[in-house]
């Protein structure tokens, strides 16, 4: 039971890193504007959206990710400061919870080891 909650945890945290990865990339109106107002411009946006794609896509592979989770959570913390830093404490409290997800993945370690390294 625990095996296909941690599986699937791995997998919504790798689908929101593309997700939101994709968006910042592609330029999604909405990623967009929460960006700008934290003072990102189009280049810091797109090398942003870079850096989450490249962290998502990570975790998928056991060598990688431990990595994967850092480069996330980094990209995380870094959102919550400057939300913090702007004075808008509903965005990074909105943001905790998945830079938990990221330290119970890196805690629980990769699920598929035993499946893929065997």
């Amino acid at each position: 039971m625990l095996r296909i909650i941690h599986s699937g945890l791995l997998l919504f945290v790798v689908f929101m890193g593309i997700k939101q990865g994709y968006g910042m990339i592609s330029g999604s109106p909405e990623i967009v504007k929460m960006l700008e107002d934290l003072s990102f411009n189009k280049t810091e946006i797109l090398l942003f959206g870079i850096v989450t794609l490249i962290g998502a896509i990570l975790i998928l592979h056991p060598k990688t990710f431990f990595m994967g989770n850092l480069i996330m959570g980094a990209t995380i913390v870094l959102l919550i400061f400057l939300q913090i830093q702007n004075q808008n404490i509903k965005g990074a409290v909105i943001e905790i919870p998945f830079l938990l997800m990221n330290i119970i993945l890196v805690y629980w370690k990769y699920p598929f080891s035993k499946v893929l390294l065997n």
